[in-house]
């Protein structure tokens, strides 16, 4: 069953959302500015992360774009230099910083299908995924310091932890852009294909994640991120809040609260049948 989350098309482009079985597509439509991004497409894409984290039938998602010349430049340069100071803080870095850590929070896996160059903040959005799968003919690379400014949506720290410190200087400072063979030894991709098969590719893998168990597959990417030092703290709480949530204690919890009398714990699983099944068999 497909369903398609679309909000009208703009001139200063579009951000679609297509939900096939557990698959979800995030299509970046802006081909005639490099894919780069607008407000109003940065509001789209939080509509759609927002539908994704929500729903109970998507297992992986894939981010793509349209045209043959970028997977994305980033944000749009004439857009955000005819801000002020103050409204470029408060609009585009800490809104699409927001935006980014809401792609890379995802329970779902996430796939980048860089399917041409990706600039600055292009790269940034698919640094955000969990996985990387790139053209052969394509680089990528955050120019910024050659503009005067620096990545703001999250570079800094996602290369550094993907390709290690130095690669990271030497990318950013010298505004290098890698290509494919490099990124893949790098360990900036994890998959290199041709051109035109680099989507089928991101289905391909994104069908192999979604034939997994859903729950455990969102909690080992919940632990990796945590061990890499992705938010420790919300993966702790998480998977402790997850484990109390499945004992007799917590039943006992809610139910005394209701009733207003006072909880007897006993420090015992609730529903503790799958396990006898798997001890008798």
């Amino acid at each position: 069953m497909s369903q398609t989350s679309n909000i009208d098309g703009r001139p200063d482009g579009e951000v679609t959302l297509t939900i096939d079985g557990y698959v979800a597509t995030i299509h970046i439509a802006r081909p005639e500015k490099l894919n780069s991004f607008t407000i109003p497409m940065i509001e789209q894409l939080e509509s759609h992360l927002s539908v994704i984290d929500d729903s109970e039938d998507v297992r992986a998602v894939i981010v793509t774009s349209a045209g043959d010349r970028a997977f994305s430049a980033g944000a749009d340069i004439k857009a955000f230099s005819q801000l002020s100071a103050t409204r470029m803080w408060s609009t585009w870095i800490r809104r699409g910083h927001a935006l980014f850590d809401k792609l890379a929070g995802l329970r779902q896996p996430s796939i980048a299908a860089i399917d041409g160059n990706a600039f600055g903040g292009g790269l940034e959005l698919a640094l955000a995924c969990d996985i990387r799968v790139m053209a052969v003919d394509a680089k990528v690379g955050l120019s910024e310091l050659g503009i005067g400014t620096l990545p703001g949506w999250g570079g800094t720290d996602r290369l550094a932890r993907t390709v290690g410190v130095a690669r990271a200087k030497r990318m950013i400072f010298t505004s290098l852009m890698v290509d494919a063979s490099t990124a893949l030894d790098w360990g900036l991709v994890t998959d290199v294909t041709e051109r035109g098969d680099v989507v089928a590719k991101a289905q391909e893998i994104a069908a192999q994640i979604a034939s997994r168990a859903p729950i455990a597959l969102q909690m080992t990417k919940q632990i990796i991120d945590g061990q890499s030092g992705q938010g420790v703290r919300l993966t702790l709480e998480a998977l402790g809040s997850a484990a109390s949530s499945a004992t007799d204690d917590f039943v006992e919890g809610v139910s005394a609260f209701r009733g207003k009398r006072t909880p007897q714990f006993t420090g015992s699983f609730d529903d503790p049948g799958p396990r006898r099944v798997l001890h008798e068999s």
